[in-house]
């Protein structure tokens, strides 16, 4: 069953007006950046927070859907029909402070995996039948499908023209945000060379999301480097302290004030055991 641009935004507009946060993704979310419809969707692809799915639930309930067990895979998916057999699947992810999101995801043998988006990714902003939506941006959508666990070639992602319908949806979105003349990336003197202009600007992605992540990881080492350096600190002053303490206890004027420490410490607690009778 077609799942038409109105029914999208409705549905888009209740999760956020009844305070769930929602992204759009999948087919949905391309058409979204590309601001208009370019095939018949039979879904609607949707990212909620993992605590936030019971409300999302309630909501889609009050507009027809119900959820249905069969293909519900928790963490992974949850899926939602109306009695039009319209379906939503809602990735449920978990957001860590730094605002990228954990999702569990599931390869083609159905072995779970960890797959993380970046703050960036899902700062998409796109228009469905004249309205204004919150989806995952190009870049996201092109790394996906680059690096989820799925090939591009299989039967179920050939569309009637005989053609990948992932690699037609990369060129689509490089055509408008690859660059400013709307054509593809050169390949950078890095890359292999390839005679497939669409697999060249994947790769091209591909090479820059490295060398991002290598970006972060060497800044993660140095920071954890200094708070190493910090703890050491610390346990020399602890160890410096304890020194000092040991050495004071040895002193004379340590063991002359010993016994007015007791009794003050007698006294105090005699005074409030007399307060609480």
């Amino acid at each position: 069953m077609k799942f038409l641009a109105e029914n999208v935004t409705k549905v888009f507009r209740a999760l956020e007006d009844g305070g769930v946060p929602v992204w759009i993704d999948g087919g949905w979310a391309i058409d979204a950046l590309l601001k208009s419809e370019t095939r018949e969707h039979t879904d609607l692809d949707l990212i909620v927070p993992i605590d936030c799915v019971e409300s999302a639930e309630a909501i889609l309930s009050q507009l027809g859907f119900q959820r249905d067990d069969r293909e519900t895979d928790m963490p992974v998916r949850v899926v939602f029909r109306d009695s039009d057999k319209h379906e939503i699947d809602i990735h449920p992810m978990t957001f860590n402070p730094d605002g990228t999101a954990i999702h569990i995801d599931c390869d083609t043998s159905d072995q779970k995996y960890v797959y993380i988006s970046s703050a960036a990714g899902l700062s998409g902003v796109g228009t469905i039948n004249g309205r204004v939506v919150r989806c995952t941006t190009a870049a996201e959508q092109i790394r996906q499908k680059v690096e989820r666990r799925y090939s591009p070639w299989s039967p179920e992602r050939i569309r009637a023209n005989g053609v990948s319908g992932d690699l037609e949806d990369i060129i689509s979105l490089l055509k408008v945000y690859g660059t400013g003349e709307g054509g593809l990336r050169e390949a950078a003197p890095e890359a292999r060379s390839t005679n497939n202009a669409v697999v060249s600007a994947a790769e091209q992605f591909s090479i820059r999301h490295v060398a991002s992540l290598s970006a972060q990881h060497a800044e993660l080492i140095a920071k954890h480097a200094e708070l190493n350096a910090q703890h050491t600190e610390l346990i020399n002053q602890h160890a410096a302290l304890r020194a000092r303490f040991k050495t004071m206890r040895r002193s004379a004027s340590w063991r002359l004030t010993s016994p007015m420490r007791h009794a003050a410490e007698w006294m105090s607690l005699g005074w409030s055991k007399l307060r609480t009778h």
